[in-house]
């Protein structure tokens, strides 16, 4: 087996486990490491996970066993055995292969598309990247993100699958630039903004020109399109559009991890250890609620965990305990 055949067989083998039902934070920890060991490991990921979710066959890999018929009479002399069965380990062995035989199929139809359409970009856990578009537009991939792009003569789209992004859009009054985060459609000319995808929450944080946010599919409940300006943000959820203004300075210091630093200023130790776990593998856990509401600011290195935790023993008394992948802090 070539290596490519044996890290096909590694994310199917992930994928079987993932959708086995008894998935753990522990078992996502080890994949995320898994996915981040290297670009190799990513794109199988991505092209395996694409065609399963394109494929639809859970359905059919779902049952946890499946019957054997034993052979006919005429072909086994001896008294006959009851009918054997599959392990679940054995189902999720077949699943595995199911998929690798086909996500050859189904990854030509995807890559024609993404041909078609443009690129798949993506960043592991801790990962930042920065892409030229071909209309002079720059984007910035913050941690864990995905995302695809369709610049061309007949559009400007970029669909947010999963993560945040900065957006340094080039002003094309023609061509209007589209960013769908979820059921969002996010549109520009060109400006300077944020976007921020959690599951079905939208933000949206503005540092330079004017975006307009509405539904990607407008029903008779949606409201009518908001507009952000220059400082503005907006937090979106189903129907919900919350807006914000916010200080020059907060935007900045949001925008800090394109440098690699988050800062806080007077933010809780509970939502400061939640910034800090997307970026790292190891993730803080703060299970006293008095301590997670403990105030502190500075700038911090966002990879550098163990720096962080030094500093909150040393500045606050805090005790750390580590167990595999996580760092308790306490009292």
């Amino acid at each position: 087996m070539s290596d490519a055949q044996r890290i096909e067989s590694l994310a199917a083998d992930w994928l079987a486990r993932r959708d086995s039902g008894a998935w753990t934070d522990t078992d996502q920890q080890q994949l995320d490491a898994w996915i981040a060991a290297s670009i190799a490991h990513r794109v199988a990921w991505l092209r395996l996970s694409s065609a399963w979710e394109r494929g639809d066959r859970l359905g059919a890999l779902r049952t946890p066993e499946i019957p054997i018929p034993a052979p006919a009479p005429a072909q086994q002399p001896q008294a006959s055995r009851p009918p054997q069965r599959l392990s679940r380990f054995s189902l999720q062995r077949i699943a595995a292969g199911v998929l690798v035989a086909a996500a050859g199929t189904a990854w030509l139809g995807w890559q024609y598309t993404q041909e078609e359409r443009g690129q798949h970009y993506a960043t592991a856990v801790g990962a930042r990247q920065s892409v030229a578009l071909s209309d002079g537009s720059k984007l910035t991939l913050n941690t864990a993100t995905q995302l695809r792009t369709a610049v061309n003569d007949s559009g400007r789209k970029v669909w947010l699958d999963a993560g945040e992004a900065y957006f340094d859009i080039a002003h094309d009054k023609s061509h209007p630039f589209v960013v769908v985060a979820g059921d969002r459609l996010i549109t520009v000319l060109g400006t300077r903004f944020l976007v921020r995808r959690q599951g079905d929450q939208v933000n949206v944080t503005v540092e330079e020109g004017r975006v307009q946010i509405a539904a990607a599919k407008p029903d008779a409940k949606s409201a009518g399109p908001t507009v952000l300006t220059r400082n503005q943000a907006a937090v979106t959820h189903a129907d919900n559009v919350l807006v914000m203004s916010k200080a020059p300075k907060q935007v900045d210091d949001e925008l800090r991890w394109r440098e690699g630093k988050l800062v806080f200023d007077q933010t809780t130790l509970g939502d400061a250890a939640a910034q800090f776990n997307r970026y790292n593998l190891r993730k803080l856990v703060i299970a006293d609620p008095v301590v997670a509401q403990v105030r502190i600011g500075g700038s911090f290195d966002a990879n550098n965990m163990s720096g962080f935790v030094a500093l909150l023993k040393q500045g606050f008394g805090l005790a750390a305990q580590e167990n595999g992948n996580e760092i308790r802090i306490s009292n």
